[in-house]
């Protein structure tokens, strides 16, 4: 992986030349693959999408140290549902699409894993239990393989995530920050889709 490499030496780099540098801040959402690496490297805090989205939970979390214990649902490491682009979206919605979500879907791979009886043992403990802290995610219109790290990924979270896309909302359209009517409609839609689920943050 040559992106790594080239990360860290920018960054140190940039350190000499401004050694009063005290933390680093990952802006994009495709760079939290390399903050361990750039921790290691800086010996430095570094902060991302990810760790941005973590402490926003954290907030809804079940503290297991002290204070009341065993009142919340506890997040089984498996997602809600195997999610696949253009997931979520209604037959209207995904024709409004501007990627092929035929082509897009064949390319996924992975089943949704059977439950053991243990785990319906402990669905039915938590089903008295409140709800776990759920994180909604907008998606743009575009598909890509994302890797553990991006926020795209569910194996990116140790929490569930539910994931929506906005039909026609590109990524020239995102860089841009302008959005349609009609794309904007559909975002405001994709929010109040995610509220309707139940998610604690956006």
């Amino acid at each position: 992986d040559l992106a790594q490499p080239a990360i860290i030496k920018q960054t140190m780099e940039c350190l000499k030349s401004n050694f009063s540098l005290r933390g680093i801040l990952l802006e994009s959402t495709e760079l939290p693959a390399f903050a361990d690496a750039l921790r290691a490297a800086t010996e430095l805090p570094v902060w991302d999408s990810i760790t941005c989205a973590d402490f926003f939970i954290s907030g809804y979390k079940d503290n297991p140290r002290f204070g009341i214990d065993d009142w919340q649902k506890e997040f089984d490491e498996e997602m809600k549902n195997d999610y696949a682009f253009g997931d979520n979206l209604t037959k209207k919605e995904q024709d409004a699409l501007v990627t092929n979500t035929a082509q897009a879907k064949a390319a996924a791979k992975g089943k949704a894993k059977a439950k053991s009886k243990a785990m319906l043992k402990k669905l039915k403990k938590n089903a008295a239990k409140a709800k776990a802290p759920v994180l909604g995610v907008l998606r743009l219109d575009y598909n890509y393989p994302p890797a553990a790290g991006d926020i795209d990924c569910p194996g990116s979270f140790d929490y569930d995530v539910i994931f929506r896309m906005v039909p026609g909302l590109t990524f020239e359209m995102a860089q841009s920050g302008n959005m349609s009517y009609t794309v904007q409609q559909q975002f405001i839609g994709a929010i109040k889709w995610l509220e309707s689920k139940g998610v604690c943050g956006i």
